[in-house]
């Protein structure tokens, strides 16, 4: 964690856990049914973080279930990096709550190994003259689902959902993304840039 940023890790009871959203589809909410712990990380309230905060994910083989929330109080600056790589199969669900006047970037890297499987639904609240960018980049796996979604709570709040992605041979790698624009005067962008290379990627 960078200096100033909190880390927990705590029980699925845990109030905060939850508030960004209810799962929306069945394997967000297998995930949500079947995680023991989750890791919190929170930029507490008018910090400033020097460095990024980097959460790594290593897959050692198996079938495993994630939940992570991270929380950008109100007026912090912050980067939150997700990590995952090694071979695994994972489902998870990852919260985003930006709250009036954070600026928040989260970065989702997957480089797992050839035989991995992913699937993580990954909800952003935005509140009031807030700001996400949110980024991913998708480069190993077998079959990799990210699926980053997006509201507002409060007028003038900006995302911006960047993504790459490169899939060889046989890869499957999939970006859902959606925004609800039922807040006033928010505003969103969205950029995924991607190649394909070989046969059935």
């Amino acid at each position: 964690a960078a200096d100033g940023v909190r880390t927990e890790l705590v029980d699925r009871d845990d109030p905060r856990l939850g508030r960004v959203g209810v799962p929306e589809d069945r394997a967000a909410a297998q995930a949500w049914a079947s995680f023991t712990k989750a890791l919190v990380v929170t930029v507490p309230a008018e910090l400033d973080a020097p460095a990024p905060t980097t959460v790594t994910v290593e897959g050692q083989g198996g079938l495993g279930y994630a939940h992570v929330l991270v929380v950008a109080e109100h007026h912090s600056r912050g980067i939150v990096v997700l990590d995952h790589r090694g071979s695994a199969t994972v489902s998870a669900n990852v919260e985003i709550d930006v709250e009036d006047g954070a600026d928040l970037t989260v970065v989702s890297i997957q480089d797992w190994a050839d035989d991995a499987v992913h699937l993580s639904a990954q909800r952003a609240v935005v509140g009031r003259d807030a700001k996400l960018r949110h980024v991913v980049v998708s480069l190993g796996g077998d079959v990799v689902r990210i699926s980053p979604t997006a509201s507002f709570s409060g007028p003038g709040g900006e995302v911006e959902l960047v993504g790459l992605y490169f899939a060889d041979a046989g890869q499957h790698l999939e970006h859902r993304l959606f925004v609800d624009h039922a807040v006033p005067h928010c505003k969103s962008r969205a950029l995924y840039k991607g190649a394909l290379q070989g046969d059935k990627a």
